[in-house]
């Protein structure tokens, strides 16, 4: 297998399970974790802003159970794992495409069979996801009047507008009902990078990373405009790895 590493996100509201799924997923050196969530809100937008390939959570949830977090996002393409100590949801769960289910408490070994078990499925989807992307050079948007197809090439950067995106291009803008999400998890990931909760931005434009005195970095791009972009603190370390900074 591939020495790749997969971003994780833990939703668990008990300081202790939390704790301890850090540090299980510490001595795990394919995972990187990319996020935590208290609480079933707090997770829904962490997974609305940012793509996290593996997912630990618990179901007993502040203000969202982790059931309705899995029925609504089971159909993309994050993999969860649900760590409980009931077992009752075990059913639905793996009817929802879950990858495993642990029950509190549970060993590192057992954790790290889960992990391998994922592992698989991620590098599967990983080499089916580039076999398909290999043959990508349009993006297909529709809006409200037409549907266009966008070369690849000319995409500078997508920047977020509430419910909607919005894609700059050499020639002009477009604007789509599309998530920001729902866009990256089309575009080659080797050449398209979310360097914000609001902007995904193709590497190919990037002229310049700059770190300002105050902890923040931004982007130029090699365009008419020379375009700024902020780039957030938790998307900067994946940035400067796909620029070989």
């Amino acid at each position: 297998m591939e020495s790749s590493s997969y971003s994780v996100l833990i939703i668990e509201d008990e300081y202790p399970a939390r704790m301890l799924m850090m540090d299980y997923i510490m001595n795990c050196s394919e995972l990187k974790l990319s996020g935590i969530a208290e609480s079933g809100d707090k997770a829904l937008n962490l997974l609305q802003e940012k793509q996290f390939d593996l997912v630990f959570m618990d179901i007993n949830l502040p203000a969202v159970n982790g059931m309705d977090i899995l029925r609504k996002e089971h159909n993309k393409s994050t993999f969860f794992i649900i760590t409980t100590a009931y077992s009752e949801h075990a059913v639905e769960a793996f009817d929802l495409d879950a990858t495993d289910y642990l029950l509190k408490p549970f060993s590192f070994d057992r954790f790290r069979k889960s992990v391998d078990k994922a592992l698989r499925f991620l590098q599967e989807s990983k080499q089916i996801k580039s076999s398909s992307q290999e043959k990508l050079t349009n993006l297909k948007i529709q809006s409200d009047s037409a549907v266009f197809l966008l070369p690849l090439q000319d995409i500078q950067f997508i920047s977020a507008n509430n419910k909607s995106c919005v894609i700059h291009t050499s020639q002009k803008d477009y604007e789509t009902s599309k998530l920001l999400k729902e866009i990256e998890e089309k575009l080659p990931s080797e050449q398209f990078i979310r360097i914000h909760k609001g902007f995904l931005v193709n590497l190919d434009y990037v002229t310049s990373l700059r770190y300002d005195k105050g902890g923040s970095y931004t982007i130029q791009l090699k365009n008419e405009d020379e375009t700024t972009l902020p780039v957030g603190r938790s998307f900067a370390q994946n940035l400067k790895e796909a620029l070989k900074l």
